[in-house]
């Protein structure tokens, strides 16, 4: 081989060997934290058996289709974007800044093989209904579905109609550009797109599809 070819080898090698190895440490340190990460995620006033199965199946047809099956990462699902509820736990609980790039990458991992093998679906899926943000409202975070639904449409969860319920699922692609009380139109035409969605009316045009641009 000649020497310009080693050269441009190595710098291909190198690089990749300084990544994997240092993908590996930040899965090694993940599992240093999940038992605190797990602790911290089981609070929440909410259990999943608070939202009726019919409820759990809408959420996860529109947010995670693949949850049940997935180990944590989904990429063939159409509709589901890059972030499973797995992974969207990943990003809640193991960074402080999560930056796009390397972060996704590490998220990945995680996902697939810290939290999921550690982290039952029922749990992961208390733990998204107790902790998923949905923005924030004069100046105050709101932390989770109990929330949303109180601060949103002033009744707890179980009060709220399929659509109400809908229109906090739609939030959760952009909480801010979705708000049902400031983006009225946005949300309705979203919760108008997953109720098509949901009817067997339409489907999504591929993975990355999440606006259902399908269904509109």
């Amino acid at each position: 081989m000649r020497r310009g070819a080693r050269i441009a080898l190595l710098a291909v090698i190198v690089p990749l060997a300084m990544l994997t190895a240092y993908e590996g440490y930040a899965v090694y340190r993940a599992k240093q934290r999940t038992p605190a990460v797990l602790a911290a995620a089981a609070q929440g006033e909410l259990s999943y058996r608070d939202l009726p199965e019919r409820r759990r199946e809408m959420l996860l047809r529109i947010e995670d289709p693949g949850f049940l099956q997935h180990r944590g990462v989904d990429f063939s699902s159409p509709g589901q974007g890059t972030t499973t509820i797995t992974q969207s736990l990943v990003k809640r609980f193991y960074f402080e800044d999560f930056q796009p790039g390397f972060a996704k990458l590490e998220q990945s991992l995680i996902a697939r093989f810290v939290l999921d093998p550690a982290m039952p679906k029922a749990a992961q899926l208390t733990a998204f209904l107790n902790h998923t943000p949905f923005g924030g409202v004069r100046g105050r975070r709101v932390k989770g579905f109990a929330d949303a639904a109180r601060t949103f449409y002033g009744r707890e969860l179980a009060a709220l109609s399929d659509r109400e319920f809908l229109s906090l699922v739609a939030m959760l692609m952009a909480p801010a550009r979705l708000d049902p009380l400031r983006h009225a139109a946005a949300n309705a035409e979203r919760v108008r797109r997953i109720e098509r969605l949901l009817a067997g009316q339409c489907a999504p045009q591929g993975l990355r599809d999440v606006e259902y641009e399908g269904c509109a």
